[in-house]
């Protein structure tokens, strides 16, 4: 299973990508994106560290939604070689 710090890393790569593509434009979105993505990866560390599998696996897949945009990217946790 893929961890949250892995999806965290890949997702605040491509929000960075992404804000300075569209910047000054795309930067009040860069600060909401981000914060909504750092809620879930803080919140999947706190399921995790109280052993709420089942939690931690509907946050995973929050993450994996937020990534979907670039399912295409080389990097991304679900295609990256281990």
């Amino acid at each position: 299973m893929h961890t949250g710090a892995r999806w965290w890393a890949f997702i605040d790569d491509r929000l960075d990508e992404r804000m300075h593509a569209e910047y000054p434009e795309g930067l009040n979105a860069y600060h909401a994106d981000w914060h909504a993505a750092h809620s879930l990866v803080q919140d999947h560390a706190q399921a995790v560290a109280r052993g709420d599998d089942d939690q931690a696996g509907r946050l995973i897949q929050q993450m994996r939604d937020v990534a979907a945009d670039w399912d295409g990217h080389p990097d991304h946790p679900d295609h990256a070689v281990a």
